[in-house]
């Protein structure tokens, strides 16, 4: 019998895996797919400054330096951000999945593949093995099985379809700049939310597209390449589903612990989930530890989240802030925060995981003050 059993091998679910092994937790992983990192459901973008702070190895699955993003308004206005200093990084997620795999594995965590969690009743996890049945009874379950989360579920907490972003991805060939990834908003094709081209290298990139729950998101992505007059040759592609919702503050629920995408985790400003999945997990396991070894309360889950929580609801009122507007107010907008000097403030202080770091700081600056009516309305967004 495992300490801890762990339901979904993904960034989460695996970087949780090392983290118990690492302090010598018995842990298991249960991933219903034969193999980690299929199907792939991620542009695969992560800041360079939690990169180095989470200690990720991209050896395997590096790509692309980016040194900023090009971000236009629905009628074309851009705001141009960048760095001289490496401001994130394109991988290749499932080969980044498969690291963290092989990490989890020599810290001494079992993985089992093929392995469904179909039921839980009374910290026992019901299993199917291919047609076989199975049964575990760990100390700790936790559930970590991704955006359509059965473990959340039977949690007793119930998602909706307007929690959700329908998004589609191809990998393309073209004309790319590949310092720079390109961010286009526009209510015609990406209501609430936004379409993607994050460059591998100049020939090569990840070109996507977010919309609301209930628009097909590849008549939104052609109308996306028409619109903007995109010439791409699509080698392949895939769709998933991004959480875009505040982050799930009841982590612990029905002898459960809520992780990753599976507790919205995920930044509703851009969809990444990975950064926040990573930094959630160290501090669960933690808490796993603490519990384990001291008897202290798992209530300590959501308490220690706080700092995290506090990013994620910044990140879910600055995308309810956009979301509200209308074509002619984010073009209006764009000019105003572009002639108050938005580009170089964002170049300077900008932080693509953690807002708070930045958005006090706004109105320290006397050429931001010309913006007090929006950020009035920013502060009033829930």
């Amino acid at each position: 019998m495992s300490d801890v059993t762990i339901v979904g091998a993904g960034s989460s679910g695996l970087r949780l895996a090392k983290k118990l092994a690492e302090a010598d937790i018995e842990v298991s992983v249960l991933e219903d797919h034969p193999e980690i990192g299929i199907p792939e459901h991620c542009s695969g973008l992560i800041s360079a400054r939690n990169t180095k702070e989470l200690g990720f190895d991209l050896r395997e699955s590096f790509t692309n330096t980016i040194y900023g993003a090009k971000i236009f308004s629905p009628n074309n206005t851009q705001l141009r951000i960048e760095s001289k200093e490496p401001v994130a990084y394109v991988m290749d997620r499932s080969q980044f999945d498969k690291t963290l795999y092989k990490e989890a594995l020599a810290a001494g965590a079992k993985v089992e593949l093929n392995t469904a969690a179909i039921d839980v009743r009374n910290g026992t996890i019901f299993t199917k093995v291919k047609d076989r049945g199975g049964v575990k009874k760990p100390k700790l379950i936790v559930a970590a099985d991704g955006v359509n989360s059965r473990l959340r579920k039977l949690a007793g907490i119930e998602s909706k379809a307007a929690h959700f972003i329908h998004s589609y991805q191809v990998k393309a060939s073209g004309n790319f700049d590949p310092k720079f990834v390109e961010l286009y908003l526009s209510r015609d094709f990406a209501p609430d939310f936004f379409a993607w081209v994050i460059p591998e290298n100049e020939e090569s990139a990840k070109v996507g597209i977010g919309c609301t729950t209930g628009i097909n998101p590849v008549h939104a992505f052609n109308k996306f390449l028409k619109d903007k007059q995109l010439d791409i040759h699509i080698k392949h592609s895939n769709s998933f589903l991004i959480p875009c919702n505040p982050p799930i503050r009841q982590l612990h629920a029905n002898g459960m612990l809520l992780l990753g995408d599976a507790a919205y985790q995920t930044k509703a400003t851009t969809g990444g989930g990975i950064i926040m999945n990573c930094k959630s997990a160290d501090i669960l396991a933690k808490c796993i530890e603490d519990h384990l070894r001291h008897g202290v309360s798992l209530g300590e889950y959501p308490k220690n989240m706080e700092p995290v929580f506090r990013e994620l609801e910044m990140h879910w009122k600055i995308h309810q802030f956009q979301s509200n507007m209308s074509n002619a107010e984010l073009d209006k907008f764009f000019l105003k925060v572009k002639d108050a000097g938005i580009e170089h403030f964002l170049s300077t202080h900008g932080d693509m995981d953690e807002p708070t770091r930045f958005i006090h700081k706004l109105f320290a600056t006397p050429r931001m003050l010309t913006l007090l009516p929006e950020a009035f309305k920013f502060w009033m967004t829930k």
